[in-house]
């Protein structure tokens, strides 16, 4: 993130000396006064003002209108190139999209449900007129609010101060202890939103709203994407793993963080814990069925984004395939590498982890043909601390009616399998589909989750500290939307891993080191807002955890990873 980061302030005494930095690019003045974030933009990088969407004060994040007091001591910008920044970005579109709404249709309540492809999926409530006719008058609200570069001030309160405000809209937050929440201000109307948003609206200049089932998905400039409106990917089977999700917490009763507080306070919450365990195990039972059903079917691919559950997923699905009387064996596609020396490298001159070409696609291919004719093969098998491909002692043959499971982030990409016929594959797609949400219009990412899940478990067995594996994000996430999520719709099942619980499991666990990155820590603000999201729940010990739970993966005590 810091190659991305605009600024940096140090405060001492009464004068600031101000390091500024763009990219490699750095400057040195001097303050004399407290100033807005704003202003300091202002003043000495104009051509930046329109760049710019959010500051961090030490660590955390503020609106620019808001003051940089005397005693601060690092002072961050972000564009919409950031993790940070885009938050905010998208906090600001759908703050206006909610003031439109509620300008033409005050009786309307529009709720942001999930990410869908390149947008949010947002379903209003019942309407009395066509859906086409409704997006046309709110876009053309949402231009006109826009145009008005209506300026967006936001505030910090204490919870019991909020009963100023809509008590609906903050039920919530009111129920949390010694907390301050930011309240924002846009149209005569008061949000609580996780990331401050823009100093006007008018820095929302693209956005689009398209129809979609019952509700439509808004879209706008992304992190890859920061000029342009990105294309809609419209993915039936993701959208179906989000409505099945969804029934999912209608059944328990937990749609918003804070009905699944209630349980915890209530000390109710090992039911749901054991329900949503069944739910997961019923769900790989019915894949088993269906690769069971498929005659001449030899390899299944279980492919899915970093820190999906892919590995336990795995384990419990070859349990389920015994039960039904199939043999297999199992690799991973890590086992594939390329010699360290021969890793394809990025834009920045680094080595790419996440590239399809990691992989020695051609060498597997060639192993899967003899497999596939019942040779034995000796096949590769990776020395992480030699950094090369060797090969198995003893050969593997595919005997009569048995399987290979190949597990692996690339294993959705047709280029892997090129030469094998398509009866013959079974593609399986894992991620961490959260459909859990704060409030009606401040959703739980879904990348966030599998983030907080990566930080455990590499702290606890690979050795990285949690900010390392924080400033090593964004180019895991790059690698995911270029390699992994437009193969999505190539496969043959969906399995979701989330549980809406685990936010409440991970508090306890992760919480002190996130708290202990230290100020100067370009992750800082990162750190910082995921720390603030897991004091949104309330705890639960580990030790209602089964061990053959797929987050068992990533806090230890599974009985699948030994």
């Amino acid at each position: 993130m810091s190659e991305k980061q605009i600024g940096v302030l140090i405060l001492t005494g009464w004068t600031i000396e101000m390091l500024i930095r763009f990219g490699e690019e750095k400057h040195e003045i001097s303050l004399d006064k407290a100033n807005s974030g704003l202003n300091i933009i202002r003043q000495y990088f104009p051509d930046k003002e329109e760049e710019v969407l959010i500051m961090a004060v030490n660590g955390r994040r503020d609106n620019l209108h808001n003051t940089v007091s005397k005693n601060t001591k690092i002072l961050d910008y972000f564009r919409i190139s950031d993790d940070i920044g885009f938050n905010s970005f998208a906090a600001t579109t759908i703050a206006i999209l909610l003031c439109a709404v509620h300008r033409k249709f005050p009786d309307i309540r529009v709720a942001i449900e999930h990410s869908l492809g390149n947008g949010y999926y947002c379903e209003p409530g019942k309407l009395a007129l066509p859906m086409e006719e409704f997006l046309s008058s709110i876009k053309e609200e949402m231009k006109k609010i826009i145009s008005e570069n209506m300026p967006i001030h936001s505030k910090l309160y204490p919870v019991e101060q909020l009963d100023k405000f809509n008590k609906g809209r903050f039920k919530f937050v009111q129920q949390l202890e010694n907390k301050k929440i930011r309240v924002s201000s846009l149209c005569g109307q008061n949000h609580w939103f996780m990331s401050p948003l823009a100093p006007y609206t008018a820095y929302v200049k693209k956005f689009s709203l398209d129809a979609y089932e019952k509700g439509f998905v808004i879209r706008f400039p992304n992190r890859l994407y920061p000029d342009i409106i990105p294309p809609l990917h419209k993915s039936k089977r993701i959208f179906e793993v989000f409505r099945e999700s969804k029934q999912r917490a209608q059944l328990l009763n937990i749609r918003f963080v804070d009905h699944l507080n209630s349980l915890v306070r209530a000390n109710n919450f090992v039911e749901a814990i054991q329900i949503y365990e069944a739910l997961h195990e019923k769900k790989i039972a019915s894949i088993a069925d269906a690769i069971t059903g498929r005659k001449g079917l030899r390899f299944v691919f279980i492919a899915g984004p970093s820190s999906s559950g892919k590995t336990s997923f795995m384990k419990r699905l070859g349990i389920q395939l015994r039960i039904n009387g199939i043999s297999f064996k199992s690799i991973s596609l890590d086992d594939y590498f390329r010699d360290r020396d021969k890793l394809p490298y990025d834009d920045k001159g680094q080595q790419d982890f996440e590239h399809f070409d990691t992989i020695d696609h051609n060498l597997l291919s060639k192993h899967m043909n003899l497999l596939l004719k019942g040779e034995k093969v000796k096949l590769s098998r990776y020395d992480f601390q030699l950094g090369k491909q060797v090969f198995q002692d003893d050969a593997t043959q595919l005997h009569k009616n048995e399987i290979l499971i190949l597990e692996g982030i690339h294993g959705l990409n047709p280029k892997l399998v090129e030469g094998i016929p398509a009866e013959n594959i079974f593609r399986i797609y894992i991620s961490a589909l959260t459909s859990l949400n704060y409030n009606m219009y401040n959703r739980i990412s879904t990348s966030d989750t599998r983030l907080i899940r990566r930080m455990i478990r590499d702290s606890k067995y690979r050795g990285h500290s949690v900010e390392e594996t924080l400033k090593r994000w964004p180019s895991v996430r790059a690698g995911e939307e270029k390699w992994i999520f437009p193969y999505q719709e190539q496969a043959d099942a969906v399995f979701n891993s989330a549980l809406e619980y685990e936010w409440s499991v991970f508090r306890p666990v992760i919480s002190a080191a996130l708290k202990n990155v230290a100020i100067q820590s370009p992750v800082k603000s990162q750190a910082r807002r995921l720390q603030n999201l897991l004091e949104l729940f309330l705890p639960v010990p580990t030790k209602f955890i089964p061990p053959t739970s797929i987050i068992r993966e990533f806090l230890g005590g599974s009985s699948f990873i030994y």
